[in-house]
């Protein structure tokens, strides 16, 4: 009779899990924090913690354009021994506050009382640095949803040129938020005017939705010395002349330390209004490069 041979198979005991993970115990903090309404005129910046950085007054006059006390976020505070009320986070928005609405405008503050000064300076970080950058397209997205006025008129501009803004650059989608948000905000109907002039020049080609081409094409046709004058298709037929590519790296030389896409886009400008210049003999329907005045 024939035999069948068996093995016995060894018994595999898993790993049991954890189904009670040990949490790190936090230090205890005493300290006392409260929230309250404060006249901004109360709100002092230590000129320590201002060191770091600066007060910037375009971002200030950004602010002023966006400005709505409704959705004024809640600022940072220590409370020191002597009573008075030093920012740690809301310097700006504290500035235009007090120019907008006087040195008895309450804001909302987080206050802490008993901090140290290596402390404020930790939650200065915190506020400042130690926190994820939101994404340009992430903004403009919840901007919006909130009925931003210029976000809801450059979005509407852009899906007039039959494109859209999102995060990513390809033949019907503009990647470049803070190019069209920069263009957009100069004046209304500037916008497709830059974009269908690049949409001739080079098609509805991902390139050609490029940052830095965006804002210097915005810069030649909104200079106020062009807007009556300037040939779009004339403008198209230059552009068209070289490759996106080569427009930027002719201006990229140009820039001390290549620059970013912003500070690259003057010398691109100048070189766009150069070329476009080339032929004419009326100095009437000479362009003006962006940077320079009106001519007598």
């Amino acid at each position: 009779m024939a035999t069948t041979k068996t093995t016995t198979a060894k018994k595999t005991v898993g790993k049991q899990r954890n189904k009670h993970p040990q949490y790190e115990v936090p230090p205890v903090d005493n300290r006392p924090v409260n929230h309250l309404k404060i006249a901004v005129g109360l709100l002092e910046v230590d000129p320590i913690l201002d060191a770091q950085r600066m007060f910037q007054r375009p971002w200030a006059n950004k602010l002023h354009t966006i400005w709505n006390p409704a959705v004024l976020m809640a600022a940072i505070v220590s409370k020191r021994e002597d009573g008075r009320y030093y920012l740690l986070d809301g310097q700006h928005s504290t500035k235009v506050a007090l120019e907008r609405h006087g040195p008895d405008f309450e804001r909302h503050c987080l206050v802490f009382e008993g901090l140290t000064k290596p402390e404020e300076a930790a939650l200065f970080l915190a506020a400042n640095r130690d926190r994820k950058a939101v994404k340009p397209v992430d903004n403009y997205r919840v901007a919006l949803t909130a009925g931003e006025p210029l976000v809801t008129r450059v979005d509407a501009e852009v899906r007039s040129c039959g494109l859209t803004v999102t995060g990513s650059t390809s033949p019907n989608q503009v990647g470049a938020v803070q190019a069209v948000l920069a263009v957009g905000e100069k004046r209304e109907g500037l916008l497709p005017k830059v974009l269908n002039t690049l949409a001739d020049a080079w098609g509805r080609d991902k390139t050609s939705w490029d940052n830095m081409v965006i804002r210097a094409v915005g810069m030649v046709i909104d200079h106020e010395a062009n807007r009556s004058k300037i040939d779009l298709d004339r403008l198209a037929k230059v552009l068209r002349k070289k490759t996106v590519r080569q427009w930027k790296a002719d201006a990229i030389r140009q820039t001390t330390s290549g620059g970013g896409s912003q500070s690259r886009s003057q010398p691109l400008a100048e070189d766009i209004v150069t070329a476009y210049n080339i032929g004419f003999v009326d100095t009437a329907l000479v362009l003006i490069a962006p940077g320079r005045g009106v001519r007598p």
